[in-house]
């Protein structure tokens, strides 16, 4: 009797530890019964749109001239069934049907404009899929910090989401129809993306954005995006902050720029210079960079050195009766190195004027130069107002690598 109780109770046992595991999908959530987000775009509200918004959240609607300033949103939400799933496959159910649909709402924060949205949608909003961010410029110059503090908290949302900043209205690109991919908010994403594998961006993504807009001693950019009239979209630089605050732009040429002093790889740009001794046009592309950045306290004021290497190929001449020689070289070589110098310094001077230390120098002083960190700046704040005046002496080489061949 003894042992068939005993085993009885190891039965029983069994039983118990396996019932929890029998639980797993009590909470269950269908993805037929959410509204699946790809992308968001954040504008300022226009006095046109300020009759459209609504009052989902506010107990007493307030009327003065206190209440902050309305935003407006605008959501790419996938359309369950419509979405490709392999190159340009559509069906005959599918054709001619949008795959996402587009929709907007209005607040005075993202958690109140998104509340507004759900008055609208019969299922739940759902951020584990989104994938791009746009932000106006416009709103992006008076701040984001309320927009950046939301995307951060919010658990849904992953870190390796794009934030990019528009010339125009953000709302523009969730509206846009791009002829080589049917899901507009795929294509963007794919830009940025492709961008990056080709050396012509920085795979700043909002993570990195976050932990550089965190640093005390650098400041966070993000891509400048422009929209062209054919819904193709144009990397026009890089937007940089000062805090939340939008301070100004680079050229997409000064793209290249950053990413050499920081040391980002592969090389994508190129530039033309006019041959030594003659007025052909060359254009050197650039393969390879390396930089290291140096500071150091010199009459008690931070100064920085740069000393970036960039390798590259000679792509091409508008002359073909130009000879190409070891000596032209090193003088095309000298020229670019000349003229790179000056576009480098120029970048540099332009974010010192606007405080906004995007290339680390702060940072590198923290790390090497611990003591007068400590004991003359110690804040974001004083970093910002001593990198204006900082002395930066930039020393650039460049290695033409190869110059291409031809069949005689």
């Amino acid at each position: 009797m003894i042992k068939l109780w005993l085993k009885r109770i190891k039965w029983l046992l069994v039983f118990v530890l396996l019932v929890p595991t029998l639980t797993g999908c009590w909470d269950r959530l269908e993805i037929e019964y959410r509204a699946v987000v790809l992308a968001i775009a954040i504008d300022e509200v226009t006095p046109e749109d300020k009759n459209e918004s609504s009052n989902a959240t506010q107990i007493v609607k307030n009327s003065g001239g206190s209440k902050k300033p309305l935003i407006k949103m605008t959501v790419q939400i996938a359309v369950p069934g419509r979405i490709p799933l392999g190159p340009g496959g559509t069906s005959e159910s599918t054709a001619g049907q949008k795959p996402v649909w587009v929709l907007s709402s209005f607040g005075s924060t993202i958690d109140d404009s998104i509340m507004n949205l759900q008055q609208q949608l019969a299922d739940r909003l759902f951020f584990g899929h989104l994938r791009v961010i746009v932000v106006s410029e416009a709103l992006a110059r008076k701040g984001i910090q309320n927009e950046k503090d939301f995307f951060r908290r919010q658990p849904q949302v992953r870190r390796t989401v794009w934030m990019v900043v528009s010339k125009g209205k953000a709302s523009e690109f969730m509206h846009a129809t791009p002829q080589l991919e049917r899901v507009p908010s795929l294509y963007l994403l794919a830009t940025l993306d492709h961008a990056t594998e080709m050396g012509m961006l920085p795979n700043y993504f909002l993570g990195v954005f976050y932990s550089a807009s965190s640093a005390k001693g650098q400041e966070g950019v993000l891509p400048y995006l422009d929209l062209k009239k054919a819904s193709n979209i144009e990397i026009a630089g890089l937007a940089y902050f000062k805090g939340d605050k939008m301070k100004g732009t680079t050229t997409p040429l000064e793209i290249g720029h950053f990413l050499a002093m920081k040391q980002i790889n592969p090389g994508g740009y190129s530039v033309m210079e006019q041959f030594p001794g003659s007025g052909t046009s060359v254009f050197f592309q650039s393969t390879h960079r390396k930089a290291k950045i140096t500071t150091s306290i010199q009459d008690g004021k931070v100064h920085a050195t740069v000393v970036c290497l960039i390798e590259g190929d000679l792509r091409e001449k508008s002359n073909e009766n130009v000879t190409i020689s070891k000596e032209t070289l090193k003088q095309l070589e000298q020229q670019i190195e000349k003229d790179g110098k000056v576009s480098f310094e120029k970048l540099i001077q332009q974010t010192q004027r606007d405080g906004s230390d995007i290339f680390g120098f702060g940072e590198n002083v923290r790390a090497f130069q611990p003591a007068y960190w400590n004991r003359e700046i110690k804040s974001k704040e004083k970093w910002e107002d001593m990198y204006k005046d900082i002395a930066v002496d930039v020393k650039l080489h460049i290695k033409i690598r190869r110059i291409g061949t031809k069949a005689k």
